[in-house]
């Protein structure tokens, strides 16, 4: 794995790993796609490494294994939001023997998602952990997160990525033009989950017409009949917003772009899109009523 960018926080860790001084549970926040789940799978290898490697090539067991997404340590929870059931799982499984390595580590996401019952299933195990267990709970959404878990964590805030980091990101994993991936880049705000989820996007839809009244705007966002073409809708606004932002300095116009991320994260669950379609209507009349 290559973690690109995050300089102030590889050093934060290197030093705390070399001087054996890493706390039992981190929060690790910061925007979407930034490379937080990718740097904490990294930090998870550090601590199972034969060889002590922090952000470097390693093919000791260990690491061969993580690379691999089979370690048997290295525990990582996607559910969202976290059932209670899965939370005292966790909070079980916890106290066990590591099954190959000398410690074990869990790396949970959408830590903003946790329930108050899941939470309270989790709290004494992130307060009072096994010496040999390691939390990384990961999140775009700090404030959100419930004060009870915040209170039990260390939080390292991630920056958003340069544009040329974003870019060397997105080269890695997209075929697209050079053209391509910089008008992907120049709007994806730091981003490369969304830039190159703006790059998928660009072939769905049209570019955004802010010329629509009203009326035209509520037949357009009505004809928006599933998920992919709301994604690739709110894409296509989002580029709009944010070239206007550049232009006119309207916070609104940030603010709704920062909604219609919001938006783009929520479709991943079960939604009513028929209360989507609404909200997005209203916002969005609301929105470009404002005067440049």
């Amino acid at each position: 794995m290559n973690v690109i960018g995050h300089e102030r926080e590889k050093e934060i860790f290197g030093r705390v790993l070399k001087e054996n001084r890493l706390h039992h549970a981190y929060i690790l926040s910061g925007r979407d796609g930034i490379g937080k789940k990718l740097f904490a799978k990294e930090l998870a290898k550090a601590l199972l490494c034969e060889n002590g490697s922090f952000m470097e090539n390693c093919k000791c067991r260990h690491c061969t294994l993580a690379d691999s997404g089979s370690h048997p340590d290295i525990h990582i929870v996607e559910e969202s939001p976290l059932k209670i059931d899965r939370a005292r799982e966790i909070s079980s499984n916890a106290f066990m023997t590591p099954l190959s390595a000398s410690r074990k580590v869990y790396i949970i996401d959408s830590a903003d998602t946790f329930g108050l019952e899941a939470a309270n299933a989790l709290l004494k195990t992130l307060e009072e952990p096994p010496e040999d267990t390691h939390f990384f709970l990961i999140t775009s959404r700090y404030t959100q997160v419930l004060h009870t878990i915040r209170s039990r964590c260390i939080n390292i805030g991630f920056g958003v990525l340069s544009d040329e980091e974003v870019a060397s990101v997105v080269r890695l994993h997209s075929q697209k033009t050079d053209e391509e991936i910089e008008r992907a880049v120049s709007i994806s705000s730091g981003s490369a989950g969304y830039a190159l989820y703006l790059l998928e996007s660009m072939e769905k839809q049209p570019e955004f017409n802010s010329r629509l009244n009203p009326v035209e705007l509520f037949y357009e966002i009505e004809s928006l009949d599933d998920k992919d073409k709301i994604r690739a809708y709110c894409a296509s606004l989002y580029g709009y917003l944010l070239e206007r932002y550049k232009k006119t300095g309207s916070e609104t116009m940030l603010a709704f772009s920062n909604y219609l991320l919001d938006i783009l994260k929520r479709l991943e669950y079960n939604v009513s899109l028929d209360i989507f379609r609404f909200d997005l209507y209203i916002k969005t009349v609301e929105v470009l009523s404002e005067k440049s």
